[in-house]
């Protein structure tokens, strides 16, 4: 018979349902955790480079 294949079909009248990999949710959590956390830090840094940028040019162009 041409054009049968053995592959997963699936049941007909209903949609098909992933299943949920364990460690592929454990992976995906801990990404978006790490991912967080480097924006987090990445903004501190910015924050104190500012500061640091800012403080300097007041100092220097302050009416003492």
């Amino acid at each position: 018979m041409a054009g049968t294949g053995h592959g997963a079909h699936p049941v007909r009248g209903g949609p098909t349902v992933p299943t949920r990999n364990p460690t592929t949710s454990f992976l995906t959590a801990t990404t978006l955790i790490y991912a967080i956390g480097a924006g987090i830090t990445a903004a501190a840094g910015t924050r104190l480079a500012l500061q640091l940028i800012l403080d300097k040019g007041f100092k220097l162009f302050s009416f003492q």
